[in-house]
């Protein structure tokens, strides 16, 4: 009996459901670019992209993608060499720490950097104090320099996931024959393996370029002026501050013009790299010692690098929520007085996180629900399933500064919408692709021969989705509802895009306290944040292990 039966309970099909949310607001908004007086034209498109100002930031947000995927890279490779290639102390605890720039939402990168790197940071200080300098000798925030440090933190554990994988999983025959004829290791390195790892760089890479490229808070507190702006802020500046939205449609087709290139290129290295790992064998790299002094001290150097360049900045926050001034001129004495404000009733700090759990809640329900439907559509293994799996990419390599664009551009059409409605939506097209990629790998492996015994026995298709199905999908609904919640939480690009002033959520209200220096605020408010990313980091690890299929 075929699983249509089941799957006509939902009457919907899930290429609607991205239809509604998500094709139609972008499209809204892309055809604001072709509208000048009320009639179609090419003329705001044309004046944008041959403006020099707009030109300038344009190339801006290539060059500073470029180079913070080369930093990234440069960070990166060498942990994918050594997570690949040695077996040492630690190094479980060192896997497990790349996963938190995964968890982190932006502004919290941007609020640890301020307080570990800024000139009054704990970096600065511990300078100062032990060469007993006056003035600090890092002065890198609001520079270019601070923009590819975030970036850097932010993204070379993508590296080192997608590198590291790939060459844990390559065949090592090769690599040792050469050793055999007498290779050195250093040319078999850069002849054979070197080569052989381009499509997994090249995914990285590109994956990384379009995180660079669609990056928005940390240009926004780190750049600190027009000279670094990038075309997510520019779009951000001329739709919020001078109410141009036809000039921020024109800027968006560039956005998703570029996100789409390097989203082909992304998935050629996928397939290139899928390819290589099919012909792969069972030989694959053995981890060994380290030998010799400089192979130790390598190790160690990494290891320290990235224990440093991990932790200082989020455990910043953590000392710094608990670090205010005694006096307006004092120095920093040990206070809970940010913890009293945040809890005080009324206060708009415990709005704010009033706000952002109601608005997680909403939006993780919506986009769970939404993701069974296009998950359902998408395991039907026909036209519309595939056109379905294709079109759920593009809210993927569509930035939220668009998102929030399209859906600000929305509610002057539906002005009878309120705000929290709109970022609700607006945060469930975010969320909803990762959602999917967490429900459908286990959609397709559900057997076919248990929903067909299920209805050898009589039960309806109401039955066998409460009986058989709904239990081998829960544990990953969960996890993807926990990981849409999280996402929520952190999400400032679209939710500053559409916040009213009375209406705050965490990640804008940090954003506040930071624009206006009340650090010890911010940091409290980032603790709630880092307190919710790791429960939830914890949370969707344990239902994973809990799933069955």
């Amino acid at each position: 009996m075929k699983r249509e039966l089941f799957y006509s309970t939902y009457p919907l099909p899930g290429f609607m459901v991205l239809l509604v949310l998500f094709l139609v607001p972008v499209c809204m908004t892309l055809g604001q670019a072709f509208v000048v007086d009320g009639g179609f034209s090419f003329s705001l498109i044309a004046s944008t992209f041959t403006d020099p100002y707009y030109l300038r930031i344009m190339a801006f947000t290539l060059i500073q993608a470029l180079c913070s995927t080369l930093a990234s890279l440069l960070i990166g490779l060498p942990g994918a060499y050594l997570m690949t290639t040695y077996r040492f102390p630690g190094k479980r605890l060192l896997k497990t720490l790349y996963t938190i720039p995964f968890v982190l939402p932006s502004i919290l990168v941007v609020l640890g950097f301020v307080i570990f790197y800024g000139n009054s940071g704990f970096l600065n200080k511990a300078i100062m104090a032990v060469f007993g300098l006056k003035e600090p000798p890092l002065r890198i925030l609001y520079s270019f320099t601070a923009v590819l440090l975030a970036h850097a933190f932010y993204n070379f554990p993508v590296v080192v996931s997608i590198v590291g994988d790939y060459w844990q999983r390559l065949d090592s025959s090769c690599e040792s024959a050469a050793s055999t004829l007498g290779s050195k290791r250093a040319k078999v390195f850069r002849t054979i393996t070197l080569p052989r790892l381009a499509p997994s760089i090249l995914s990285a890479a590109s994956l990384v370029f379009l995180f660079c490229f669609t990056s928005f808070a940390i240009i926004l507190v780190l750049g600190g002026g027009p000279s670094l702006t990038t075309t997510e802020v520019e779009i951000y500046r001329l739709a919020r501050i001078s109410m141009d939205t036809g000039r921020a449609c024109a800027l968006s087709l560039f956005s998703m013009l570029v996100a789409v290139v390097v989203m082909f290129v992304y998935s050629a290295a996928q397939r290139k790299q899928n390819h290589g790992e099919a012909l792969g064998n069972q030989n694959v790299k053995l981890e060994r010692k380290p030998r010799g002094f400089g192979q130790h001290l390598g190790i160690v150097i990494y290891l320290v690098f990235s224990l440093l360049f991990i932790l200082c900045p989020i455990l910043s926050i953590v000392a710094r929520s608990l670090l205010g001034n005694a006096t307006r001129s004092g120095g920093l004495t040990f206070s809970l007085a940010a913890y009293e404000r945040l809890f005080a009733a009324g206060s708009s700090n415990l709005k704010a996180v009033a706000a952002s759990v109601a608005i997680a809640l909403a939006s993780s329900l919506l986009a769970t629900a939404a993701a069974l439907r296009i998950c359902t559509s998408i395991a039907r293994s026909n036209k519309a399933g595939v056109a379905t799996d294709v079109a759920v990419m593009l809210p993927m390599v569509t930035s939220s500064v668009i998102v929030g664009l399209s859906y600000f551009i929305v509610s002057k059409y539906m002005k009878f919408m309120p705000p929290f409605v709109l970022v609700v939506l607006a945060h469930c097209v975010i969320t909803m692709p990762f959602v999917v990629r967490t429900i459908l790998p286990v959609y397709r492996k559900i057997p076919e021969n248990l929903v067909n015994a299920s209805y050898t026995l009589g039960f309806g298709a109401r039955q066998t989705f409460r009986k058989v199905i709904r239990p081998i999908l829960m544990p990953a609904m969960l996890t993807g509802m926990v990981f849409s919640f999280a996402m929520s939480m952190g999400e400032l690009n679209a939710t500053l895009l559409l916040g009213t002033t009375s209406m705050q959520t965490i990640p804008i209200q940090i954003y506040r306290l930071i624009s206006s220096y009340n650090y010890q605020g911010a940091c409290a408010l980032g603790c709630i944040l880092i307190l919710v990313c790791f429960v939830v980091f914890f949370i969707s690890e344990t239902l994973k292990r809990r799933s069955y299929v």
